[in-house]
């Protein structure tokens, strides 16, 4: 552990009231690490209702545009519609794990057996709302590729006519969800702990360097 980031975490760590976890009122000892505790913000009993509605009508209406998208294809079967096409199912992906975690929130709250490996998984994936996070910074990248792409093609035309393959087009599709992935799920995997039942979704960091990168990116 030589050179990591080692001060005094001693955290009161108190459980947000109703929807979920038991109440703990208990210290923990994090000695070379950084902890950086979410702030609850919104009672339960509203976000979970409004995050229902809002992840509801996302998911019927990105549905509803990917499938008239989809059966489209053969007359508009250009790069930007395949990009746009895989915006909307990024933003349908999104919606549908957002409405899990609610789901899972409602019924069984986050509550831990015990089980490492089990628990784990359920704190990065489920209760931290990983893959939800996935899917916004996607949709972000997304964004981002297509603007690109449809720069080139108007600013740069005839280099564009010129160079641009189809493969290309599979690559900008696939950009976003590699680049997300390797943004969110890696470092949430290597930095999310259960901190006295607490899911602490990339709040633990291993120096000073990370710890700001976390908070001015995440």
């Amino acid at each position: 552990m030589t050179g990591w980031y080692t001060v005094d975490y001693s955290i009161g760590v108190s459980e947000v009231p109703s929807g979920g976890d038991a109440t703990w009122n208990s210290t923990v000892l994090l000695p070379t690490t950084s902890v950086i505790l979410p702030k609850q913000t919104v009672p339960a009993n509203i976000l979970i209702p409004v995050g229902m509605l809002i992840f509801g009508v996302g998911i019927t209406a990105n549905a509803v545009v990917l499938a008239v998208l989809v059966r489209a294809r053969r007359q508009f079967g250009s790069s930007v519609h395949t990009l746009i096409s895989n915006q909307s199912a990024i933003d349908l992906t999104t919606c549908i794990f957002g409405m899990i975690k609610l789901v899972a929130w409602l019924t069984h709250g986050f509550r831990y057996k015990g089980n490492r490996i089990l628990d784990g998984a359920m704190c990065v994936l489920i209760h931290g709302a990983t893959f939800t996070v996935i899917g916004v910074t996607a949709d972000k990248l997304g964004l981002v590729v297509i603007t690109l792409e449809r720069y080139f093609k108007i600013v740069h035309a005839i280099a564009h006519r010129k160079h641009y393959r189809n493969w290309m087009t599979s690559v900008c599709v696939a950009v976003p969800w590699i680049g997300a992935t390797c943004l969110i799920l890696f470092p949430a995997m290597g930095t999310t702990r259960i901190v006295n039942g607490r899911c602490l979704r990339m709040g633990v960091w291993l120096n000073e360097a990370t710890e700001k990168v976390a908070v001015h990116c995440f």
